[in-house]
């Protein structure tokens, strides 16, 4: 059943106009492999729908403040948990395997929840290796906002990722950043 889920998700994720959200996945579920070797078959859904169907709701839907930018996020964590849930049923999980999924897909229970924690982790752990560095390129933010990102996004993370973070081999002006935030 995972074969035939896996398939229909990339199926879908390959219509991302942008063609971000497939690489994104498969960065996901890499990450997961280093985190939890043993990952269990939920973990892997939901790693590999972290960004599923994202590009249905644009961030131009929304006030370009913070207030709109958290407004969009908590959408897009249910609308995805959702998305990825009809796809779940489709093949044939079952609604307490496609509950859990849901659940740590739309970041249920952050920080009391492992699994959930488990795919936060994943997700911080792909920005800070594969886009913090393009993401900065594009944003011309000063040095104490690029510092507060870092700050919130280690925030989020679990010890165990922490200890991964730190082995990341970034680009030179990124880890000057990453040194300050945590200072």
């Amino acid at each position: 059943m995972i074969e035939e889920a896996v398939k229909k998700i990339e199926e879908v994720l390959q219509t991302d106009p942008k063609k971000e959200a497939l690489n994104y996945s498969h960065q996901c579920f890499q990450w997961l492999g280093k985190l939890e070797p043993s990952y269990s078959e939920a973990q892997e859904l939901a790693a590999r729908c972290q960004h599923f169907r994202r590009w249905d709701i644009p961030r131009s839907d929304y006030p370009m403040d913070k207030k709109g930018y958290y407004q969009w996020r908590i959408k897009l964590y249910s609308y995805q948990a959702e998305k990825a849930a009809e796809i779940l049923s489709e093949v044939g999980y079952d609604e307490s395997l496609i509950d859990e999924v849901k659940g740590m897909i739309s970041k249920k229970d952050l920080r009391k929840n492992t699994n959930t924690q488990l795919i936060e982790d994943v997700a911080c752990l792909v920005f800070l290796e594969h886009h913090i560095l393009s993401f900065a390129k594009t944003k011309s933010y000063s040095e104490d906002k690029w510092i507060k990102i870092i700050q919130k996004t280690w925030s989020k993370m679990s010890t165990k990722a922490h200890k991964f973070a730190l082995e990341i081999n970034y680009p030179a002006p990124i880890l000057s950043l990453i040194q300050k935030a945590l200072a």
